[in-house]
């Protein structure tokens, strides 16, 4: 039994995947072939994951299957999007995606490829996210980029072992997202109960022993004595 133990924490920790307490069940995934090619090593690392991926998908889709997504009630908790691959998106595009999204946390995989656009959606990408409190940028570039050990001879698609280096690195941007963001609350939670400790005010660190207030006038030297 310790020995199948062992091998368990030994094949998850060997991957590279975090293993988080609290993240999102029911996250969907929407994609073009490079997410789609790597599906099958993403999902057994999340509760209930949903995916929409196709090959050759351009980024001006996205309005039409967010908004399938939400009128289906897909779209419960957070979605991950990694398109750009074959194109490029608008302004429209990407804000009528975080509307429909209401407020539910929206990341977006930039790219790495070798066609002229990539370093336009890269830039575009990174402007849109800064402009919504619930989108984040999970930097597959910066990753990727150069490491052609992991990609087919196109320098776009990820080869086999790519495929799994691709959705290690995913699902670690994703779950480390939401454990710092579990950290952040709990270092919260501490400051303010020390903060409470530390006030004198706050009616929970009276000991009872209140100060004495004496009216010097009224003392007799009798009284005096006593104090």
């Amino acid at each position: 039994m310790k020995k199948i133990l062992f091998m368990l924490v030994v094949l998850i920790f060997g991957s590279g995947i975090i293993v988080a307490g609290e993240v999102p069940e029911d996250i969907v995934f929407v994609g073009d072939s490079i997410m789609d090619s790597s599906k099958q090593y993403i999902a057994p690392n999340f509760k209930n994951p949903y995916f929409d991926t196709k090959i050759s998908r351009q980024f001006s889709t996205l309005p039409g299957i967010v908004t399938k997504l939400v009128e289906n009630g897909k779209l419960k908790t957070t979605l991950v999007v990694h398109l750009g691959t074959n194109g490029k998106f608008t302004d429209k595009d990407f804000d009528y995606v975080m509307k429909m999204a209401n407020g539910k946390d929206v990341f977006f995989m930039n790219t790495a490829h070798k066609d002229p656009w990539e370093q336009e959606v890269n830039k575009k990408l990174k402007e849109k996210v800064a402009q919504y409190p619930n989108a984040y940028l999970i930097d597959w570039y910066s990753y990727a980029k150069g490491k052609n050990q992991y990609f087919y001879k196109d320098r776009t698609h990820p080869n086999d072992k790519g495929q799994r280096y691709y959705a290690d690195f995913l699902t670690n941007e994703i779950k480390k997202h939401y454990l710092e963001e579990n950290k952040e609350e709990e270092n919260k939670d501490t400051k303010n109960n020390d903060s409470l400790k530390n006030n004198p005010s706050n009616p929970q660190n009276n000991d009872g022993n209140s100060e004495k207030i004496i009216d010097l006038r009224n003392l007799t030297k009798d009284t005096i004595k006593n104090y």
